[in-house]
């Protein structure tokens, strides 16, 4: 048994062979003979041998007193060993053999079958440290059929080779949990079933004491995982549900979903992709119950990279994203036939770019906050052209405007009329400039006088600006 060593032989026979005597003595006297080798009996004999009951003592400290038959202790008796240890039970042939109990100097017992000296058969045992074994013994290990139990509250009831657990068992631990199935070399191994205190609920494969293979888990929540471990951790592929309805089949490393995979959520959003550290991470697609998607990249849970994104009204964005929104280059095309590829910023277009809408005209240029703002040109379908300075998505400031009648305005624009000071060159030739308001012109500009016939022009006297309109 393990921590039980078997009780030493006692050689008695042999110690008693040289005998000495010389008289036949009656079979009741009480006789002390010394011998060779300093032992001492002092107990009753029979046709010169030992048989009766005595006592047999050796230098090294070895005591025994009890049965003996015609020279042999055979019978019940007790036995004080040199090391310290105690036998009291039943000898055949100078060992215990049948039914007995030792006691150890160290505090250990065991109470039960012997066979020539060694504790073989069904027994009990206890340790120092108030442990107990009620079971099979071979050569003083458990074996076969056995319970232990600690005085912490471990019980272990199962199978025993040689000393350790192995075959199957079932254990109570101190905390409440409890454990039914195989062991191997003292450690659950195999197939078992673990009940823990909490609730939670392990079936499965076991190796070398924690859980390793295929196998289920069940929370106390009603939560359940449900695939292969390692080491006590979700490991490689496996399924997980939630009792409020999440879903996630794929890869786990250490506990964690990582790798690919595919997640429901209990409101119809499913993700399909690539996991890190239980977040969607690397490449991914996601749909929402609405029909909008989006299939791309994702760093620890959020949208971020490249991708294309398909909403529900139609909508199409295919670009980059930062936290969920467009950012840097993307392109957008609604249903209803415009589109704009350029720069973004959170989700709004800013920087550069080109809109294209659904009558066929064309924007090049800046947006600030999603309108057109700074420089710019337009082309509309009608043959329209405008390059210059926008404001709020209006044509303001200074440009040049080319019309489908041919005319050209050059100069300063207000809500995409000319207004300020501009020139506008007619198809016909004509040139109107000076002041202009929501697109007409009020303010002409004074026609310089021609120069005097016979003198430089350049010696004529600048004219006196108007104020008004000449009469």
């Amino acid at each position: 048994m393990a921590g039980v060593s078997g009780a030493r032989k006692v050689g008695a026979t042999a110690l008693l062979a040289t005998v000495l005597f010389s008289a036949p003595l009656a079979a009741q006297d009480i006789v002390t003979k010394e011998y060779d080798n300093g032992g001492i009996y002092e107990g009753t004999f029979k046709n010169g041998l030992q048989h009766g009951h005595g006592t047999y003592r050796l230098p090294n400290g070895y005591e025994y007193s009890g049965d003996w038959v015609e020279g042999a202790i055979l019978g019940q008796g007790k036995v004080r060993y040199p090391n310290g240890s105690t036998y009291e039970g039943a000898f055949v042939g100078g060992l215990p053999h049948g039914k007995g109990r030792i006691v150890y100097p160290d505090g250990r017992t065991y109470d039960g079958d012997w066979v020539n000296g060694e504790i073989i058969g069904q027994g009990v045992a206890t340790y120092p440290n108030g442990t107990s074994y009620t079971g099979g013994f071979d050569h003083a290990l458990h074996q076969g059929k056995g319970r232990m139990e600690s005085t912490e509250g471990y019980v272990y009831d199962g199978d025993w080779v040689q000393g350790v657990k192995e075959g199957q068992g079932h254990i109570t631990y101190p905390d409440g949990s409890v454990y039914e199935g195989g062991m191997l070399a003292d450690k659950r191994a195999g197939q078992g079933k673990l009940t823990y205190a909490d609730g939670r609920i392990y079936e499965g494969a076991w190796a070398g004491g924690v859980i390793a293979g295929q196998g289920k888990l069940t929370l106390a929540n009603g939560d359940v995982y449900e695939g292969t471990f390692a080491n006590n951790r979700l490991q490689g592929k496996g399924s997980f549900r939630s009792a409020e309805g999440f879903v996630y089949e794929g890869d786990w490393v250490k506990g964690r979903m990582e790798g690919t995979g595919t997640s429901t959520y209990p409101d119809g959003i499913r993700y399909e992709g690539s996991f890190a550290e239980n977040l969607a991470h690397g490449r991914g697609k996601i749909t929402y119950p609405d029909g909008t998607d989006y299939d791309g990249d994702w760093v620890s849970g959020v949208i971020e990279g490249e991708g294309i994104a398909h909403y529900a009204n139609g909508l199409v964005y295919e670009g980059g994203f930062r936290s969920g929104r467009s950012n840097g280059k993307g392109t957008i095309t609604y249903p209803g036939g415009y589109t704009y590829a350029g720069d973004w910023v959170e989700g709004r277009r800013e920087g550069l770019g080109e809109a294209k809408y659904p009558d066929g005209s064309t924007y090049t240029g800046a947006f600030v906050d999603g309108q057109r703002e700074g420089e710019g040109e337009i082309v509309m379908a009608d043959g329209y052209r405008y390059k210059g300075q926008w404001h709020a998505g209006k044509i303001e400031g200074t440009g040049v405007a080319t019309y489908a009648t041919g005319d050209v305005y050059e100069g300063s624009f207000k809500d995409g009329k000319p207004d300020g000071q501009g020139t506008m060159r007619y198809a016909s030739g004509e040139v109107a400039a000076g002041g202009w308001t929501d697109g007409t012109l009020t303010e002409p500009a004074p026609e310089a006088p021609a120069p005097t016939e016979g003198e430089p022009a350049a010696a004529e006297p600048a004219p006196e600006p108007s104020t008004g309109t000449s009469n």
